[in-house]
């Protein structure tokens, strides 16, 4: 299997199916740069598909392959996604794009009073399923055997239904209702499996496997579990209602790595790490004080705990954490040139 703007991708996908088993000899290491003597052109912007035409977007993601290098486990991609709710707006909700910002969207809220009520399923007939499917298969038309689209990210748990009834309405309905919300989450894990499932049909991960928005390639089934929300709930209340719901993610994909989001979210590590589904965590500290901290005692407890992990950095920080750490499921996304790369490699090779 080939494609054009990755000579090496069967390299690629066999070293990425080591990393899975926890068999690699080195970290992953994806760096994309640009190709020496060219103008290099830049990707579309977030979200640039949602108010864009699949034509002028493929153009872009096409000149922006044709001029860039893609080093290591890198493998060219677009993230198709309308915004974070987009798993949201396929259960018949209406996305809109906040005025002044051309990357954040938002859901309208759909859900009344009643939960039970409530229509919570996959709608392939909505607009954003069918506006999904156009861009899918508009970029496999033009872009097959060149490089792979990246499924919108599946936000579904309890994201998903802060996302349809509002976060304070949850919250609220945690602790008075919490059957009722029981009952909207097993809708909400039905409607992640059809959707899944159809997604795997459009976008044949039976012949090119997938992409999740980080690069992580699987020859098989990933997306990114996570729940933004656990950061305003006890660790009780996440083991109740939201374990089981990552469990389920989990269980649909063949590998994963999950958005661990802020410091409010770290008490709920061990739980998260409980999963065998879930082999890698994806550590982000949020705005503000929180990018100034140290995190490695953070870091060390993942790796405690058995799961690979996901960093950025340039040569010098990749080999530093590469051998700071036991896990062989480590992945670097970087931006490193092609000769210092392959010197990189052959140490991080060494280190093993």
């Amino acid at each position: 299997m080939q494609l054009e703007f990755k000579p090496d991708f069967e390299q690629a996908r066999q070293r990425w199916t080591a990393y899975w088993k926890g068999e690699s000899d080195r970290p992953v290491v994806a760096s994309v740069v640009p190709k020496e003597s060219v103008t290099p052109v830049e990707a579309p912007r977030y979200l640039a598909a949602f108010s864009c035409e699949p034509d002028a977007i493929i153009d872009q993601v096409l000149a922006w392959a044709e001029t860039h290098e893609f080093l290591g486990e890198a493998i060219p991609f677009y993230y198709l996604e309308f915004g974070a709710d987009h798993f949201s707006a396929l259960l018949g909700g209406e996305l809109r794009l906040h005025e002044g910002s051309g990357d954040t969207s938002w859901l309208v809220p759909f859900v009344g009073e009643d939960w039970d009520e409530a229509e919570i399923r996959f709608q392939p007939e909505c607009y954003w399923w069918r506006r999904t499917v156009e861009f899918i298969r508009a970029f496999r038309a033009r872009c097959d055997g060149k490089l792979l689209v990246a499924a919108p990210t599946l936000v579904a748990g309890l994201d998903c239904l802060a996302a349809i009834g509002g976060q304070e309405r949850l919250a609220m309905d945690l602790v008075m209702q919490p059957e009722a919300v029981q009952r909207a989450l097993s809708r909400v894990r039905k409607a992640y499996e059809e959707i899944l499932d159809a997604l795997a049909v459009e976008l044949d991960y039976e012949t090119w496997g997938s992409l999740n928005r980080h690069g992580f390639y699987s020859p098989g089934r990933t997306n990114v579990p996570q729940c933004d929300f656990s950061c305003m709930i006890s660790k009780e209340m996440f083991a109740e209602f939201q374990l089981p719901c990552l469990a389920h993610e989990s269980q649909q994909l063949d590998h994963s790595c999950y958005h661990l989001d802020g410091p409010g979210a770290i008490h709920h590590l061990e739980a998260i790490c409980s999963l065998p589904g879930i082999q890698a965590i994806q550590w982000v500290a949020g705005a503000g004080a929180g990018e100034q901290q140290d995190w490695m005692r953070l870091h060390r407890r993942i790796d405690e705990l058995g799961k690979g992990q996901y960093f950025g950095g340039n040569a010098e920080t990749v080999e530093r954490l590469a051998r700071r750490f036991r896990s062989k499921q480590l992945y670097f996304r970087t931006s490193i040139p092609k000769r210092e790369l392959d010197s990189l490699l052959l140490k991080l090779e060494s280190r093993r």
